[in-house]
């Protein structure tokens, strides 16, 4: 099976339900990608040159949510799932860390929430990782997907 057609058979197999990527109930501190890096501050702030605010790229991350995908699409999915890309969550200095994994695929991303449940996000690149092509910190990423 291809990963379109993989794509497809999940897009049609997802259950009903909406799930968050964060919690919405907790005080994030931080969102460190793995070549920029965003700080809670008033406003938020940033290690690297967006093309929006570090506070509007906050907020999109803080509020994503997908559709839930099963076990099973995820194990036909994860035969062609390319590199992982991880997302730590800050939580201060008193509280562990999450660590979030994603993969962006052709047709959504492939996200792994807090509870460790994945959920697909239909999003484009760009409203993830709002960055000119010049400028893009990872170099195995397109910005012209999706």
């Amino acid at each position: 099976m291809t990963a379109n057609n993989l794509a497809q058979n999940a897009a049609v197999l997802f259950s009903d339900g909406v799930i968050a990527l964060i919690p919405e109930d907790i005080s994030v501190t931080a969102l460190r990608f793995p070549t920029f890096t965003l700080t809670q501050g008033f406003p938020w702030e940033t290690d690297f040159p967006l093309n929006i605010s570090a506070t509007e790229l906050a907020n999109r991350w803080l509020h994503i949510s997908g559709t839930e995908i099963s076990g099973e699409i995820y194990e036909q999915l994860k035969r062609d799932l390319g590199s992982p890309s991880t997302l730590v969550v800050g939580l201060g200095e008193e509280l562990k860390p999450y660590r979030l994994t994603f993969y962006e695929l052709p047709q959504f991303w492939l996200m792994q929430n807090w509870e460790s449940r994945w959920l697909a996000v239909s999003v484009e690149s760009h409203y993830l990782f709002p960055f000119t092509k010049t400028q893009f910190p990872n170099s195995n990423s397109n910005s012209d997907s999706k």
